[in-house]
């Protein structure tokens, strides 16, 4: 039972050293996107998408809060007023961003 248990204790720590060995050899490639990754925390690659994911944080926030007021008031009318104003907003915001991301686009500096 003991040379059953060195076996697998051997192999375990190859495999260890395999695994060791790959995560090594990819690490130098992944500069740009560690990079990356610091200049964009929440995962997006660009200025663009940074806003985009900003802004849809930013309105789902505003939603909540939409929604909460209602369930506290009651007020269907004033409720479907401000979600309706709320998405008016979102709308625009999210297509000035993707005016500015065709604007970019347009002058090859994409």
């Amino acid at each position: 039972m003991m040379k059953l248990d060195v076996k697998k204790v051997a192999s375990l720590a190859l495999a260890g050293c395999f695994a060791f060995g790959a995560a090594a050899a990819v690490v130098p490639g992944t500069d740009s996107v560690a990079y990356a990754a610091e200049e964009y925390a929440d995962g997006t690659s660009n200025t663009y998408s940074h806003r985009m994911k900003e802004e849809e944080k930013r309105h789902e926030s505003a939603v909540r809060a939409i929604r909460r007021e209602y369930r506290q008031d009651g007020d269907e009318k004033k409720y479907r007023k401000r979600m309706k104003e709320e998405q008016e907003k979102h709308d625009k915001a999210m297509e000035h961003i993707r005016r500015d991301y065709d604007t970019h686009a347009r002058h090859g500096h994409h």
